[in-house]
């Protein structure tokens, strides 16, 4: 009978200890303080868990609260502007737990996505990704992607075309193609948006914009052969509204407004918010040497969009965003008559519609995450594309992009100072483009693409200053134009080197293709010298590979309010097979054709210098600098009587400068853009014979000035005032007349321009 006693109540003790156990385990913490800097509050600062979900914002006061399961932590305190702070806890009663930041001028201390695929501090990321930030967008007065996209070393946007405004982004000389454009990482930029989705993108729903220059991450799709660009959108963390109202002249001559706007709400417990942004834009057609016809077509743009999340659980968090693009551009002459009573117009009216959504489930230890996403994009451009009053110039291209993809993440042996991130994923993407014209010569155009990508990559930690990103992505491709379907394989493998807390040293190699199918550029019609072009595929056109290498060495230093950078980086890029484009005359249909074939093998090499200096926290420089070369290994003709080995439109040496003072309520910017020479091409009609140029260097140089009125302590208006392009250094032999030819355009995109912003803002 003792022994039955004694035995119960053993039972019982261990039931007891293990009940406390689990109500230890699940006891719920809090953690509460003040985020300041050096004694000033710092409001609606993100303080999160690093690995988890949890997270939360401090209030007007800097104080949070937040609640969390009993464990081992890292808890981060993180704001625009300053420094991220991480404290390492143990949690076991409620705690209070302070940070004081540090003013971070030039984001050293950034979070970047685009090198995993997950948060990471770019300094322990091994791949290189430099950052432009909201801040710089607005301090250059860029009202869009195009504009903002020239202040990072390696890049640089053009203007193509005089009559459709057609642009593009150029990685380390190699045209947009060969870059890959993602919203929130994901490539929902279709090609058909990559001929104008760059003028259509506002500054004002972008937090910041990523770059990699070279393959990077195997996550990410095998045609990132120059680079990838990262736009991440704005994201609900405080509740807060801002109005922006911008005016500006053109040459002081054409007009262009803009309006945009910013909501965001989130809630008390912050599992849930909610963030809306829009834009209206309406540009005034600008003609520079009075000929008639357009050297920057008329635009009207109307943007909306939103971006919300809600948290079911601490380990549950589902994300959805959407955005809707109505724009209206035309360019040409005559430009207040129908396009087919023109004599020569291009007109395209485009309907956006774009959405997302993603599942992210992290298992109770936060050691594994599964997410689950889909996206679309829909694309409908109405279109005239006609010369000397053509009534059979209309016509109607759509563009559909669908991709949905499953994602792991993994971290398996995690100590201090080692631990591997094993990312391993299926993605299926699926376009489809078709044009249909009025003109019965030209026969209606359909193509499907699919494509399924499994990918698989390990970020390891071998020591505390040594880790290797190696993954590897397999790409079938199948499609209705071509009769044979691709399997293609790109290993791609990354190092970082931390010397000691100041030098780092990066190098990695990477493989990629892109596959023989008709892009949306090539749908989109040609107007060269008063005649319409289309572009058909080359019978035996095989598809590119590439094989990229790129090294680079930083130095980072910050002490107190002073903060200093320079990187140099080095890159070379071997393309096989490369698609070029040759003329081949006049083909069915009395219809002028180029033709995309493979061209020999193609290089491109250089260096990247970039400088970031910041003697204390209100005054800041930045340089970017790019020296390159790039050459086919045999010559080919782009144009009849044109024979050359140079890739056009690819200067050797280009930089761009930025200087922001800001004392008090006072703002000053100055920015810089420099273009050194570069061939084009120059086609007979306003001028005689075609001919290869070289053009002239070319600068231009930004200066504005703002100041803030403090309404009240939560309320802000900003006026701001200045002049782009100051020295008016803008092309001046564009050629005239209906036998112009439009592509001969170069230099900056607009000439003199006046602006004049007021913005208001409340938090």
């Amino acid at each position: 009978m003792l022994f039955k006693k004694n035995i119960f109540f053993i039972l019982l003790l261990l039931l007891t200890i293990h009940t406390q156990a689990q109500h230890k385990k699940n006891k719920i913490i809090n953690i509460s303080g003040v985020i300041s800097n050096n004694g000033t509050p710092i409001p609606f600062c993100n303080i999160y868990a690093e690995g988890t979900i949890k997270g939360t914002t401090s209030n007007e006061n800097g104080e949070y609260n937040l609640k969390i399961k009993h464990g081992d932590y890292t808890i981060t305190a993180q704001s625009m502007g300053f420094k991220k702070e991480s404290k390492k806890v143990h949690l076991d009663e409620n705690i209070h737990l302070n940070f004081n930041l540090q003013e971070d001028a030039l984001g050293l201390d950034q979070v970047v996505i685009t090198a995993t695929k997950t948060s990471l501090n770019r300094k322990e990321a091994p791949v290189l990704v430099t950052v432009t930030s909201n801040k710089i967008l607005q301090n250059t007065q860029s009202n869009s992607l195009l504009e903002g996209l020239n202040f990072q070393p390696g890049l640089r946007t053009e203007n193509n075309c005089q009559n459709c405004g057609y642009s593009q982004i150029r990685i380390n000389g190699l045209d947009g193609a060969y870059s890959q454009i993602l919203i929130n990482s994901r490539p929902v930029f279709s090609s058909l948006n990559g001929v104008y989705g760059l003028e259509q993108i506002p500054t004002n729903m972008i937090k910041q914009i990523e770059v990699t220059r070279g393959g990077g991450s195997a996550i990410f799709g095998a045609n990132a052969i120059a680079g990838t660009i990262n736009i991440i959108t704005n994201n609900p963390v405080e509740n807060s509204f801002e109005i922006n109202s911008k005016f500006n002249l053109i040459n002081f001559k054409s007009p262009e407004s803009l309006l945009t706007f910013n909501s965001s709400n989130v809630s008390e417990d912050t599992k849930k918010g909610i963030t809306f942004y829009g834009m209206y834009r309406n540009r005034k057609e600008f003609d520079y040497n009075n000929d008639g016809f357009s050297e920057i077509t008329k635009l009207n743009n109307i943007n909306f969009g939103f971006k919300s999340f809600y948290e079911f659980s601490e380990y549950k968090k589902l994300f959805a965003e959407f955005v809707a693009i109505n724009e209206f551009r035309r360019g040409g002459d005559q430009l207040n008559k129908p396009p087919h009573q023109a004599l020569i117009a291009e007109e395209i009216k485009n309907d956006i519609l774009s959405g997302g959504i993603t599942y992210d489930y992290f298992s109770k230890n936060y050691k594994n995450k599964f997410s689950i996403y889909a996206n679309a994009i829909n694309t409908v451009a109405n279109n005239y594309y006609g010369t000397n009053q053509d009534p059979n110039g209309y016509g109607i291209t759509k563009d559909f992009t669908a991709i949905a993809g499953v994602q792991h993440t993994a971290k398996l042996k995690e100590k201090s100072e080692t631990g591997i991130t094993l990312t391993s994923g299926i993605e299926t993407n699926y376009n489809i483009i078709t044009e249909d014209r009025k003109n019965a010569l030209i026969s209606y155009f359909q193509q499907k693409v699919g494509t399924i990508g499994i990918f698989s990559q390990v970020d390891w930690k071998i020591r505390d200053n040594f880790k290797i990103l190696a993954g590897m992505r397999g790409e079938y491709f199948k499609s209705n134009r071509s009769k044979k379907t691709l399997f293609i394989v790109n290993p791609r493998i990354n190092f970082l080197y931390n010397l000691n807390k100041a030098w780092s040293m990066r190098a990695g190699y990477s493989k990629g293709f892109r596959a023989p199918q008709f892009f949306s550029e090539d749908v989109h019609s040609e107007i060269i010298t008063g005649e319409i072009r289309n572009v058909q595929l080359a019978a035996n056109l095989k598809e590119e590979t590439s094989h990229s290498f790129i090294s680079s060495l930083e130095y980072s230093h910050q002490h107190e309010g002073h903060q200093f950078l320079i990187n140099i980086e080095g890159f070379y890029t071997k393309i096989d097979n490369p698609f070029i484009y040759e003329n081949r005359g006049v083909g069915p249909n009395n219809l002028l054709i180029k033709e995309k074939i493979n061209g020999s093998q193609a290089t491109v090499k250089g260096i990247n210098l970039e400088v970031r200096y910041s003697p204390v926290n209100n005054l800041s420089f930045q340089f970017g600098g790019t020296i390159q070369n790039g050459l086919y290994k045999e010559t080919y003709s782009p144009e009849d009587g044109i024979t050359t080995n140079k890739i056009l439109r690819s200067p050797q040496a280009y930089a761009n400068a930025f200087i922001n003072y800001a004392p008090k309520k006072w703002d000053f910017n100055l920015s810089g853009i420099y273009t050194g020479p570069m061939y084009t091409t120059h086609l007979a009609g306003f001028v005689k014979q075609t001919s290869l140029v070289k053009t002239p260097n070319t600068f231009d140089i930004g200066l504005n000035m703002g100041y803030k009125f403090n309404l009240n302590t939560n309320q802000e208006l900003k006026i701001t005032t200045g002049i782009k392009n100051i020295f008016n250094n803008y092309q001046n032999d564009f050629d005239k007349g209906v036998n112009r030819d439009p592509t001969y355009i170069y230099g900056p995109t607009q000439p003199k321009t006046f602006l004049i912003n007021l913005k208001y803002s409340t938090k």
